[in-house]
């Protein structure tokens, strides 16, 4: 018996017409690719060979989305363009890849450091904020330095502003906010942080000094010491105007010593003799008196009338005057 081979022929030749027409079309996808910012079409990131000229030119054009964000990368794969082909009418099987299953997109960008903008923030600190002139030195430390930011190529006239968040404050943590901008339209906002350190020669305490001492030249010196946590606060930057004040309460060691904590000694002590002047109209009496506590001058104290022993108070003067308030 005769065997019958020709109906296999058909058959074979259906098999071959197939695949010649699926594989009328092949993308071979470039690695990596680095592109303005755009419009990501097909043949931006692959290499597109097709029998079918006008087929070849609806391929080129397919949209596969945008370019990522400067810095960063975007991945194409063959499942997104299968969705994108099928967007445009495309039967995704009749495509063939070659070579790599994906590409990596990333855009042409310019680079602004972040040295410069840690830069342009100090520049407006030491230029807008208000200073106190004199032996005050101002040390601008960031908290911690910004990143690299990543713009565009070509994007348009690039700059940036710098605003303090509270303008009234220079020293001391401080929040800054660089904002850049292409073309009048704000690209990033870069919140900073500051301390501003104030340095200052100020006169301290040479060693532990009681309540109510009075102060000499080996109680005090002068020394250059860090003063951003004493605002409002008034010191001496020299010792001649401390000398022979009374201390109005303890003071440690490297202390600095402000204006409220001394004074002016007694003028007058507890039972010295003193004058006691009492006006009346054009009319002044001066009378002999007696102190009933130490006496400061300008300040109001108890005193006794030595004839009467009534009890005044009176405003302490000099020359151990007491005048009594009426």
């Amino acid at each position: 018996m005769k065997i019958k081979y020709l109906p296999i022929i058909p058959f074979l030749m259906f098999t071959i017409v197939s695949i010649t027409i699926g594989q009328q079309i092949t993308i071979e996808l470039k690695e990596s690719v680095t592109l303005p910012e755009k419009k990501v079409t097909l043949v931006d990131i692959a290499h597109i060979s097709c029998t079918d000229p006008d087929l070849l030119k609806k391929l080129n054009n397919v949209l596969l989305g945008d370019t990522p964000w400067p810095g960063n990368v975007r991945k194409i794969d063959k499942n997104i363009i299968a969705s994108r082909l099928l967007d445009a009418g495309i039967d995704p099987n009749q495509v063939a890849y070659s070579k790599n299953d994906f590409s990596m997109i990333s855009v042409e960008s310019i680079t602004i450091t972040g040295d410069e903008i840690l830069q342009t923030a100090k520049d407006y600190i030491n230029s807008s904020l208000s200073f106190s002139e004199g032996n005050e030195e101002i040390v601008v430390e960031a908290e911690r330095p910004p990143n690299d930011v990543m713009l565009p190529s070509g994007s348009g006239n690039i700059r940036m502003e710098v605003s303090q968040v509270n303008a009234s404050k220079n020293r001391g943590r401080v929040q800054m906010v660089v904002r850049i901008y292409i073309d009048d339209k704000q690209y990033q906002k870069i919140p900073m942080y500051f301390d501003i350190r104030h340095f200052e020669d100020v006169v301290v305490a040479n060693k532990r000094i009681n309540r109510n001492d009075i102060l000499t030249a080996e109680d005090i010196a002068i020394k250059r010491i860090e003063t951003t946590r004493l605002p409002g606060v008034t010191t001496y930057d020299s010792i001649e105007p401390l000398l022979g004040k009374r201390v109005l309460y303890t003071i440690l060691p490297d202390k600095p010593i402000a204006q409220n904590m001394v004074d002016d000694p007694a003028v007058i002590k507890k039972g010295d003799l003193v004058k006691i002047l009492v006006k009346i109209g054009n009319l002044s009496v001066l009378s002999k008196g007696i102190a009933k506590e130490d006496g400061y001058r300008g300040r109001v104290i108890k005193i006794m009338n030595i004839d009467t022993k009534r009890e005044l108070y009176g405003e302490v003067k000099e020359d151990n005057t007491v005048k009594v308030v009426l």
